[in-house]
Parts: structure tokens; sequence; C-alpha cells
């Protein structure tokens, strides 16, 4: 063999065992960002005109989220870090999850209050309105309007769920719980006062499509930066959500301080074959010192004609009855636009 020709054989050798190094390589960095380091997110902007408010009409961006997960130990370990970006950039979800059994799982971290069915079960890329129930804006910890606490629905603490009797011809446990103990003091906060909010949800299956859910939630805030103001709350309701039909009803009762407030909602929709579906909604919220006493009609529908992309178009009409109420049955149109990766 003439030394060229063995000079080139072993330059194809290099390349080759190279090429075959790098695809290694970069198949085992594929491997590992699949596993521990998958990135999504979903960015939701819109439209609404209101003649409740000055101006009636405005663009907005509603949220702008990216999240970072991963799983580990035969997908016993995972964890979630959720950054939302609209308005002032926050951190509203990080937490790690051990799930051992069936019946008992562990989460630590900041993640959803599971009080009550929508807050924690039902997504913004998959929730069939725009707006979620007063149960959830108010009972649910997203609106400061009762208790002074605006956290996503959200705070920090630890909780322990997970499910019971399972039926394994249809895949779905039949008793369903979570126990939670937080802060009490929102989202990216330490504790602020002595005491701890306390959390319980049971969820019973008795078909696969159907849900019936309880849930109890103990909290003590510091109410005006002083004093203590103790807001139990409480829920009942029911979900049917089959492949074409959803349904649902909620009540709940919340005392916060001396105020007193009840809310329930209603709703149903059909799921037509891909992308259509249509939903309407009754509601109201009440208190016996008229913070609040409104009722809510919403008409929705839902167009999802690619993975990524999802339309919502919701019409509402709200009566408004308490004194101070500027219009008193003001109507709304809001169109909402989801770009999900």
């Amino acid at each position: 063999m003439k030394i060229k020709h063995f000079v080139m054989a072993v330059a194809a050798l290099t390349i080759g065992f190279s090429a075959q190094a790098q695809t290694t390589t970069g198949e085992k960095i594929q491997s590992f960002a699949d596993k521990y380091l998958k990135l999504s997110g979903y960015i939701q902007g819109g439209f609404e005109w209101n003649e409740a408010t000055d101006p009636e009409t405005s663009f907005y961006l509603k949220r702008a989220r990216v999240s970072l997960t991963g799983t580990a130990v035969e997908e016993k370990i995972d964890y979630r870090l959720q950054v939302d970006m609209a308005g002032s950039p926050k951190i509203c979800d990080l937490y790690f999850r051990y799930k051992p059994l069936n019946g008992l799982n562990m989460q630590l971290g900041q993640f959803k209050v599971p009080f009550a069915i929508e807050n924690e079960l039902c997504g913004p890329t998959t929730f069939e309105f725009i707006e979620y129930s007063y149960i959830t804006t108010y009972f649910s910890r997203n609106n400061a309007k009762y208790d002074g606490i605006a956290a996503t629905g959200r705070d920090i603490g630890f909780q322990l769920y997970g499910g019971f009797i399972k039926n394994e011809e249809k895949g779905f446990n039949i008793i369903n719980y979570n126990l939670a103990v937080f802060n009490g003091a929102g989202i990216n906060n330490k504790d602020n006062n002595s005491s701890k909010d306390i959390v319980g949800r049971i969820m019973i299956k008795p078909f696969k499509d159907l849900s019936l859910s309880g849930s109890y939630m103990y909290a003590e805030t510091k109410h005006n930066g002083t004093t203590y103001m103790k807001s139990p709350r409480w829920s009942v309701g029911a979900w049917y959500n089959s492949r074409h039909w959803v349904a649902r009803v909620e009540y709940a009762q919340a005392q916060f301080g001396d105020i007193n407030a009840e809310s329930c909602y209603a709703l149903a929709g059909y799921h037509f074959e891909k992308p259509w579906s249509i939903v309407a909604r009754y509601e109201y919220i009440k208190d016996d010192m008229q913070t609040l006493n409104e009722e809510r009609i919403t008409l929705g529908g839902v167009y999802k004609p690619y993975k990524f992309l999802r339309l919502q178009l919701n019409a509402t009409y709200l009566t408004n009855h308490a004194p101070t109420a500027k219009v008193e049955t003001p109507l709304g149109v809001n169109l909402l636009v989801s770009a999900i990766f």
C-alpha cells in the first residue's frame, strides 16, 4: 500500500469516528434535554370592548409564560419552573414533586392552591372561558378584593396528594385528595404572620367523566398590615367532562373578617369534532356588605385549528346590584388569542 493511500485511509477512519462521536454526544445531549430540560410556554393577548370601562376598547397582553420542566428516577420525581413576563416579571410556579405511590405523593414549593375545582385543574390554555369564575377569582387567591392577596391562585407551601381505589379498566382513581399547608402570604413572599393556611380537597369519580368535589380552606391574613383577619371558606361542586359535553356547577361560601360572601356558577358546553367548542355560563357573587353584588352571563366560543393556536370569543352581560354601580347592566365582548409552544 502506498503511503498516500494509507494516510487517506487513516484520515477517513478518523473523520468517521469523529462524526460518530459527535452524533453520539448530540443524541446524549438531546436525550438529557428531553428528560430534564423540557421548555414550553404560551402567550395570550387580545382585544376587548366593555361599556363599563373608560376607554371602552383596549388591546391587552394577559399572560406570557415560559415553563421549564423535567423528570427523574423513572418519573417519580419531577419539577416545574414557570415565569410570567406579562407586566412585572414574576415566578409563578417553582416546585418539586415526589411520587412514590399512587395514594401518597408530595409537593414542595410554590404552586396553585387546591381550593375548589377550576383554580388548579383548569389551566389558561384549556379553560372554557377567557375569565375565570367569581369563585376562582375572589376565593382562590387570584384577586385582592377581599383579603388583600392577588397571587395568581398560588402560594408557597407543601402538600400531600394522591388517589385510591383505581379503576384498572378505565384508568382513573375513584377517590382523589389534596391536603396542603401554605404560608398564606401570596407568591414570592415569606410568611408575614404566625399562622398557616390549611387547604383540603376531595374529589370522587364514580364514573370516568364525572367528578364530585368538596374543599375547605382555613386562612388568616394580615389585614391592613396590622391585625389578623380570619377568612375560612368552603366549596362543593360537580364536573362532567366527556368527549363532546362539558357541564360544571359549584357553590362556595367565604368569610373575610366581618364580611360573609357567597358565589355560585353553572356552565354547559359542547365540543364539536375539532376545532370548535361553544359554552355558556351563569354565575353570581354577593356579600352582606355589598362589596360585590353581581350576576354575570357569558356566552363563548373556542376555535383551535392547530395545537399551537387557540382563539376564544366571549360576550358578557353583567348585572351589578351594588348601590354604587356606575353602569348597572354593562355589556362586554372579549377576544383572546393564545399562541402555545
